[in-house]
């Protein structure tokens, strides 16, 4: 954790010096180009993400406007498999699509360009259709199995494609023993019988067959009662989530029944 918190500390002083090149990449699983976004005043957070491609998860953080740095979230991810491994250095988010065709011929959601022809985005789809997700793939996440981008569940590259402004610095980096600023995120599994494998398990869609099923199909941990619900620690486990609805008990288990089983996070008794 503290060679973690130093290597974030020194790439951020480093990285307000560098002159980011978008040209030459490796790796591609993308196929096409697009002009980048307008210039215009972005008053979002600044924020960075932490790359992770030996562990396979993102961490983010928040640059304060006293120039402190905020822990904000944790992802898990799909990094580039052997052959195909996802580039490391430093770079900036440029190119922002809902949806993009890959060179496989799948889609990818919510992508969001940073190194050339490498992205942020969901796990592919066979049509740029929700209900087409590839669950074999979802299935993947937390281990390399992409052609070079980093691959999210559909929550996660929703949020970077919603909360990152273009310009955004990702840090792309080898650490087999530090997950980052937090524990690394285990992902659901689908099961191969589950009548909602063709969706996301995380995707807000109203229409996503996940929200009225709840997680049956889903392999996770034991539904925890609201009486058993340790709200405190699961806020402290989450600080996104804690940033959202604080030590809201009820909130809070909302958000556990309707995401957080799904999204596989961790709910302790009292």
């Amino acid at each position: 954790m503290k060679r973690f918190r130093g290597l974030m500390i020194r790439i951020l002083c480093v990285s307000m010096l560098l002159c980011f090149s978008m040209t030459g990449a490796v790796g591609a699983e993308e196929l096409q180009d697009m002009p980048m976004a307008g210039a215009f005043v972005d008053t979002r957070p600044d924020y960075t993400l932490f790359v992770n491609r030996a562990l396979n998860c993102v961490s983010v953080v928040r640059t304060e406007e006293d120039g402190t740095v905020t822990p904000v979230k944790a992802m898990v991810c799909s990094c580039g498999r052997e052959g195909h491994e996802t580039p490391e250095g430093v770079f900036q988010t440029s190119d922002y699509y809902e949806w993009r065709l890959m060179v496989d011929d799948t889609y990818g959601r919510y992508a969001v360009r940073f190194n050339g022809k490498i992205l942020f985005h969901s796990v592919p789809y066979i049509e740029p259709s929700p209900d087409t997700l590839e669950w074999e793939e979802y299935n993947k996440l937390g281990e390399n199995a992409s052609l070079g981008c980093v691959r999210l569940a559909a929550e996660d590259a929703k949020w970077i494609y919603e909360n990152c402004k273009p310009g955004t610095t990702v840090v792309v980096y080898s650490d087999s023993e530090t997950a980052g600023l937090f524990e690394k995120p285990t992902a659901a599994r689908i099961s191969e019988d589950s009548p909602c494998r063709d969706w996301d398990p995380t995707d807000a869609d109203l229409n996503n067959p996940w929200l009225l099923e709840g997680a049956e199909g889903l392999s996770a941990s034991p539904v925890v009662t609201m009486e058993q619900f340790n709200y405190t620690e699961y806020a402290d486990r989450y600080p996104d989530v804690k940033e959202v609805f604080g030590y809201d008990k009820d909130a809070l288990y909302m958000h556990y029944i309707l995401y957080g089983i799904n999204e596989g996070r961790i709910a302790t008794v009292n």
